[in-house]
């Protein structure tokens, strides 16, 4: 598990990513002002385990272990480091998280609306019929 605490422009935000069994989950929080210490903290051990078990994951691509020469591992940790914080993999998880939770909600408004439909209908079907008794 790894986070990333950035400046984005106006927010601090945190930046959570964790891969088990296959699977990369990606939880981007906002801190707001810059966290304290004691903030990451309550963050890390309140928040975020609830945080872990609402978000979605996503089927993480298999890495190759093979052994890195000393050298260019310390190259790839630098350049690592100059790059931004957040990371396109990341990126692409919350948008593919944002899209399922889209598709989700786009079918429960759906079956909202039929079930309104539906409801609607039959409460115009009992009126015809007590119109219908005559009494």
């Amino acid at each position: 598990m790894k986070l990333t605490i950035y400046f984005d422009g106006s927010f601090w935000c945190g930046l959570v990513e964790a891969e088990t069994d296959g699977h990369y989950q990606v939880i981007r929080h906002v801190f707001g002002a810059e966290p304290k210490d004691g903030d990451v903290f309550e963050f890390i051990f309140k928040r975020l385990p609830c945080l872990l078990e609402q978000s979605g994951t996503v089927v993480a691509a298999p890495k190759s272990e093979k052994k890195m020469n000393p050298k260019r591992m310390q190259r790839l940790i630098n350049r690592e480091k100059r790059q931004p914080a957040v990371s396109t993999k990341a990126q692409l998880a919350i948008s593919e998280l944002r899209e399922q939770a889209k598709t989700a909600s786009k079918a429960q408004r759906r079956q909202r609306k039929a079930a309104y439909a539906e409801e609607r209908f039959q409460q115009r079907q009992t009126k015809k019929r007590e119109k219908h008794k005559g009494h």
